[in-house]
């Protein structure tokens, strides 16, 4: 099931709610930065107080989202972990372990800063993402 080139990738990446709006060359741009990584249910993307190292675009399989252990979301195709630390450095909010098998594509927290300067309209795409986040955590903490 692995993704074997960058106009696999681009067509994966224009799928992504995310990613919709973005140019071709943008998309490209974008594919250009990630790799495909295969995981295995129960294997831990991302640990809660650690260090964030990579942007993680779900392209399937299913993932569980944690804090303190209690449940806070379920992740599938689509969707995208890992960009608050990688933007703030703090460390993650979260744990995220794979349910199931899945492929992801990860842009390293390298290759994040400079993607960023030269897909401006991902800057924008993420800023997006993030405020809808916050207004719905802030929804749910006032309707408790």
């Amino acid at each position: 099931m692995g993704l074997r080139n960058r106009s696999q990738k681009v067509e994966l990446l224009r799928s992504v709610p995310l990613f919709t709006h973005l140019s071709k060359r943008h998309l490209d741009e974008l594919a250009k930065h990630t790799e495909e990584h295969n995981v295995d249910a129960g294997s831990a993307l991302i640990n809660e107080g650690e260090p964030g190292r990579q942007l993680f675009i779900v392209v399937s399989g299913k993932a569980r989202v944690t804090r303190q252990g209690k449940v806070l979301a379920s992740l599938g195709p689509g969707d995208f972990i890992g960009e608050m630390a990688l933007l703030d450095h703090k460390p993650s909010s979260a744990s995220v372990v794979a349910e199931e098998p899945m492929l992801l594509l990860v842009v390293g927290s390298r290759e994040f800063k400079p993607l960023l300067s030269s897909v401006p309209d991902l800057a924008e795409s993420l800023l997006q993402t993030l405020a809808a986040r916050l207004r719905a955590a802030d929804a749910a903490l006032t309707s408790e």
